[in-house]
Protein backbone atom coordinates (compact mmCIF):
# COMPACT_ATOMS: atom_id res chain seq x y z
CA UNK A 1 0.00 0.00 0.00
CA UNK A 2 1.09 3.34 -0.94
CA UNK A 3 1.38 6.17 1.11
CA UNK A 4 -1.25 8.13 -0.95
CA UNK A 5 -3.32 5.97 -0.05
CA UNK A 6 -3.68 7.56 3.20
CA UNK A 7 -3.38 11.00 1.90
CA UNK A 8 -7.30 11.94 2.94
CA UNK A 9 -6.82 11.66 6.50
CA UNK A 10 -4.92 14.85 5.92
CA UNK A 11 -5.56 18.34 6.48
CA UNK A 12 -2.57 19.91 4.51
CA UNK A 13 -3.90 23.45 3.54
CA UNK A 14 -7.29 23.44 5.73
CA UNK A 15 -8.02 26.09 8.32
CA UNK A 16 -10.16 24.68 11.06
CA UNK A 17 -12.14 27.25 14.26
CA UNK A 18 -12.17 25.36 17.42
CA UNK A 19 -14.27 26.65 20.22
CA UNK A 20 -13.45 26.25 23.00
CA UNK A 21 -9.92 24.93 22.35
CA UNK A 22 -7.92 27.15 25.29
CA UNK A 23 -7.65 24.11 27.36
CA UNK A 24 -9.21 20.09 27.87
CA UNK A 25 -10.35 18.51 25.34
CA UNK A 26 -9.93 21.36 23.02
CA UNK A 27 -6.37 21.36 23.31
CA UNK A 28 -6.16 18.14 22.26
CA UNK A 29 -8.22 18.65 19.22
CA UNK A 30 -5.99 21.62 18.58
CA UNK A 31 -3.19 18.88 18.34
CA UNK A 32 -4.47 15.92 16.58
CA UNK A 33 -5.60 18.64 13.52
CA UNK A 34 -2.55 21.04 13.41
CA UNK A 35 -0.38 17.81 13.13
CA UNK A 36 -2.80 16.51 10.55
CA UNK A 37 -1.34 19.90 8.76
CA UNK A 38 -3.94 21.99 9.32
CA UNK A 39 -3.97 25.81 10.46
CA UNK A 40 -5.68 26.52 13.96
CA UNK A 41 -7.64 29.50 14.91
CA UNK A 42 -8.31 29.02 18.64
CA UNK A 43 -11.55 30.49 19.29
CA UNK A 44 -11.83 30.51 23.41
CA UNK A 45 -14.29 33.04 25.88
CA UNK A 46 -11.08 33.26 28.13
CA UNK A 47 -7.80 35.67 27.94
CA UNK A 48 -5.52 33.22 27.95
CA UNK A 49 -6.60 32.15 24.17
CA UNK A 50 -4.03 33.83 23.02
CA UNK A 51 -1.64 32.74 25.12
CA UNK A 52 -2.46 29.17 24.02
CA UNK A 53 -2.05 30.01 21.01
CA UNK A 54 0.77 31.22 21.28
CA UNK A 55 2.40 28.08 23.25
CA UNK A 56 1.07 26.22 20.38
CA UNK A 57 2.78 28.06 17.66
CA UNK A 58 6.01 27.09 19.38
CA UNK A 59 5.43 23.78 19.32
CA UNK A 60 5.62 24.35 15.61
CA UNK A 61 1.89 24.30 14.81
CA UNK A 62 0.18 26.90 12.66
CA UNK A 63 -2.27 28.71 14.91
CA UNK A 64 -3.74 32.14 15.86
CA UNK A 65 -6.00 32.70 19.01
CA UNK A 66 -9.09 35.18 18.99
CA UNK A 67 -11.30 35.56 21.70
CA UNK A 68 -15.03 34.72 20.79
CA UNK A 69 -17.81 34.35 23.05
CA UNK A 70 -20.48 31.65 21.73
CA UNK A 71 -23.29 32.83 22.89
CA UNK A 72 -23.21 36.51 21.07
CA UNK A 73 -24.60 35.94 17.43
CA UNK A 74 -23.76 39.47 16.67
CA UNK A 75 -20.06 38.14 17.80
CA UNK A 76 -20.05 34.80 16.15
CA UNK A 77 -21.05 36.30 12.79
CA UNK A 78 -18.77 39.09 12.56
CA UNK A 79 -15.75 36.27 13.61
CA UNK A 80 -16.77 34.14 10.86
CA UNK A 81 -16.84 37.05 8.40
CA UNK A 82 -13.34 38.21 9.16
CA UNK A 83 -12.00 34.88 9.36
CA UNK A 84 -13.43 33.93 6.02
CA UNK A 85 -11.76 36.77 4.46
CA UNK A 86 -8.36 36.67 6.65
CA UNK A 87 -7.73 33.18 5.47
CA UNK A 88 -9.77 32.81 2.26
CA UNK A 89 -11.89 30.16 3.58
CA UNK A 90 -13.02 28.40 7.00
CA UNK A 91 -13.15 24.50 6.08
CA UNK A 92 -13.44 22.81 9.56
CA UNK A 93 -15.51 24.01 12.33
CA UNK A 94 -15.41 22.22 15.39
CA UNK A 95 -17.99 23.36 18.05
CA UNK A 96 -16.60 22.66 20.90
CA UNK A 97 -17.23 25.12 23.71
CA UNK A 98 -19.53 23.91 26.54
CA UNK A 99 -19.79 23.68 30.78
CA UNK A 100 -21.72 21.55 33.39
CA UNK A 101 -23.55 22.36 36.43
CA UNK A 102 -24.45 19.55 39.12
CA UNK A 103 -27.30 19.68 40.52
CA UNK A 104 -30.53 17.51 41.24
CA UNK A 105 -33.51 18.82 38.86
CA UNK A 106 -36.16 20.58 41.60
CA UNK A 107 -33.11 22.91 42.77
CA UNK A 108 -32.03 23.62 39.07
CA UNK A 109 -31.97 27.22 39.16
CA UNK A 110 -33.15 29.75 36.26
CA UNK A 111 -30.25 31.08 35.78
CA UNK A 112 -27.62 27.80 35.56
CA UNK A 113 -30.49 26.02 32.97
CA UNK A 114 -30.09 29.10 30.66
CA UNK A 115 -26.52 29.69 30.64
CA UNK A 116 -25.98 26.35 30.08
CA UNK A 117 -28.57 26.77 27.10
CA UNK A 118 -26.98 29.73 26.06
CA UNK A 119 -23.51 28.26 26.02
CA UNK A 120 -23.76 24.57 24.82
CA UNK A 121 -26.33 24.75 22.55
CA UNK A 122 -27.13 28.32 21.11
CA UNK A 123 -23.64 28.96 21.15
CA UNK A 124 -23.15 25.42 18.53
CA UNK A 125 -25.88 26.93 16.38
CA UNK A 126 -24.75 30.48 16.21
CA UNK A 127 -21.45 29.10 15.28
CA UNK A 128 -22.60 26.37 12.74
CA UNK A 129 -24.97 28.84 11.41
CA UNK A 130 -22.73 31.16 10.66
CA UNK A 131 -19.61 29.49 9.36
CA UNK A 132 -21.63 26.55 7.66
CA UNK A 133 -23.39 29.57 5.92
CA UNK A 134 -20.51 30.14 4.39
CA UNK A 135 -19.65 26.96 3.83
CA UNK A 136 -22.92 26.36 1.88
CA UNK A 137 -22.06 29.08 -0.45
CA UNK A 138 -18.65 27.53 -1.21
CA UNK A 139 -20.07 23.44 -1.32
CA UNK A 140 -17.46 22.13 0.85
CA UNK A 141 -16.73 21.99 4.74
CA UNK A 142 -17.10 19.42 7.66
CA UNK A 143 -18.46 20.48 10.97
CA UNK A 144 -18.12 18.78 14.46
CA UNK A 145 -20.18 19.31 17.31
CA UNK A 146 -19.72 17.83 20.90
CA UNK A 147 -22.52 16.14 22.16
CA UNK A 148 -22.06 13.80 25.17
CA UNK A 149 -23.17 10.28 26.53
CA UNK A 150 -25.36 12.18 28.64
CA UNK A 151 -27.24 13.51 25.03
CA UNK A 152 -28.48 9.72 24.20
CA UNK A 153 -28.21 7.94 27.36
CA UNK A 154 -29.16 9.09 31.40
CA UNK A 155 -26.55 9.37 32.97
CA UNK A 156 -25.36 8.51 36.98
CA UNK A 157 -24.64 9.22 39.85
CA UNK A 158 -24.08 12.55 38.66
CA UNK A 159 -27.23 15.03 38.24
CA UNK A 160 -27.02 17.61 35.87
CA UNK A 161 -30.57 17.63 33.70
CA UNK A 162 -29.79 21.20 32.11
CA UNK A 163 -26.37 20.11 30.95
CA UNK A 164 -28.07 16.56 29.18
CA UNK A 165 -30.67 17.93 27.25
CA UNK A 166 -28.47 20.86 25.66
CA UNK A 167 -26.10 18.05 24.34
CA UNK A 168 -29.19 15.74 23.26
CA UNK A 169 -30.10 19.11 21.45
CA UNK A 170 -26.58 19.09 19.88
CA UNK A 171 -26.93 15.81 18.62
CA UNK A 172 -30.17 16.17 16.99
CA UNK A 173 -28.93 19.48 15.33
CA UNK A 174 -26.08 17.44 14.16
CA UNK A 175 -28.36 15.00 12.35
CA UNK A 176 -30.85 17.85 10.91
CA UNK A 177 -28.48 20.05 9.55
CA UNK A 178 -26.07 16.95 8.35
CA UNK A 179 -29.11 16.22 6.34
CA UNK A 180 -30.27 19.40 5.13
CA UNK A 181 -26.73 20.68 4.25
CA UNK A 182 -25.60 17.27 2.82
CA UNK A 183 -26.63 18.24 -1.15
CA UNK A 184 -23.67 21.50 -0.61
CA UNK A 185 -20.98 18.80 -0.16
CA UNK A 186 -21.19 19.95 3.62
CA UNK A 187 -20.95 17.42 6.50
CA UNK A 188 -22.25 17.64 9.62
CA UNK A 189 -22.06 15.70 12.52
CA UNK A 190 -21.49 15.01 16.42
CA UNK A 191 -19.29 13.45 18.53
CA UNK A 192 -20.62 12.12 21.68
CA UNK A 193 -17.61 11.57 24.43
CA UNK A 194 -17.50 9.29 27.26
CA UNK A 195 -16.11 9.82 30.90
CA UNK A 196 -12.67 11.35 29.83
CA UNK A 197 -10.59 12.36 32.14
CA UNK A 198 -10.37 16.43 32.16
CA UNK A 199 -9.24 19.21 34.63
CA UNK A 200 -13.62 19.76 34.86
CA UNK A 201 -13.59 15.89 35.73
CA UNK A 202 -10.67 15.70 38.29
CA UNK A 203 -12.49 18.20 39.91
CA UNK A 204 -16.36 16.83 40.35
CA UNK A 205 -16.07 12.57 39.68
CA UNK A 206 -12.71 12.08 39.81
CA UNK A 207 -12.06 13.93 43.01
CA UNK A 208 -14.92 11.58 44.48
CA UNK A 209 -13.97 7.69 44.95
CA UNK A 210 -17.89 6.77 45.29
CA UNK A 211 -19.02 8.35 42.07
CA UNK A 212 -15.61 7.05 39.80
CA UNK A 213 -16.92 3.46 41.31
CA UNK A 214 -20.28 3.52 39.60
CA UNK A 215 -18.38 5.33 36.11
CA UNK A 216 -15.41 2.70 35.92
CA UNK A 217 -18.46 -0.31 36.95
CA UNK A 218 -20.59 0.77 33.78
CA UNK A 219 -17.59 1.79 31.82
CA UNK A 220 -16.87 -1.67 29.82
CA UNK A 221 -13.38 -0.99 29.34
CA UNK A 222 -13.20 -0.27 32.59
CA UNK A 223 -11.04 2.95 32.50
CA UNK A 224 -11.87 6.70 31.37
CA UNK A 225 -11.01 8.09 27.96
CA UNK A 226 -8.39 10.67 27.50
CA UNK A 227 -8.39 13.77 25.25
CA UNK A 228 -6.89 12.03 22.50
CA UNK A 229 -9.22 9.38 21.84
CA UNK A 230 -11.81 12.02 21.25
CA UNK A 231 -9.60 14.58 19.27
CA UNK A 232 -8.81 10.80 16.95
CA UNK A 233 -12.12 10.96 16.12
CA UNK A 234 -12.69 14.47 15.19
CA UNK A 235 -9.48 14.14 13.06
CA UNK A 236 -10.63 11.14 11.35
CA UNK A 237 -14.46 12.96 10.77
CA UNK A 238 -13.24 16.22 9.15
CA UNK A 239 -11.09 14.74 6.83
CA UNK A 240 -11.95 13.16 3.76
CA UNK A 241 -11.59 9.85 4.53
CA UNK A 242 -14.91 10.58 6.13
CA UNK A 243 -16.56 11.72 3.09
CA UNK A 244 -19.68 9.43 3.49
CA UNK A 245 -20.37 10.33 7.03
CA UNK A 246 -22.68 12.78 7.51
CA UNK A 247 -25.86 13.52 10.24
CA UNK A 248 -24.50 11.15 12.49
CA UNK A 249 -23.33 11.26 16.27
CA UNK A 250 -20.22 9.03 16.53
CA UNK A 251 -20.32 7.72 20.11
CA UNK A 252 -16.78 7.64 21.59
CA UNK A 253 -16.87 5.76 24.50
CA UNK A 254 -16.10 2.70 25.82
CA UNK A 255 -19.19 0.87 25.02
CA UNK A 256 -20.61 2.92 27.66
CA UNK A 257 -23.81 4.12 25.23
CA UNK A 258 -24.62 0.34 24.53
CA UNK A 259 -23.84 -1.44 27.51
Amino acid sequence: MTKDAFSNYSLAGKTAVITGAAGGIGAAITERLGSLGATIVLADAVDRVADAAKEWADKGLKTKGVKLDVTDSKAVEKAAQRLNEEFGAIDILVANAGIAYESNTQDHSDDDWHRVMKINLDGVFFCLRSFGKRMVERQRGAIVAISSIAGVKAVRPELHAGYDVSKAGVAHLCRVVGVEWAPFNVRVNAVGPGYTETEMLRKVGMAQPAVMKVWLDDIPTRRLLQPSEIAATIGFLVSDAASGITGQIVMTDHGYSTA
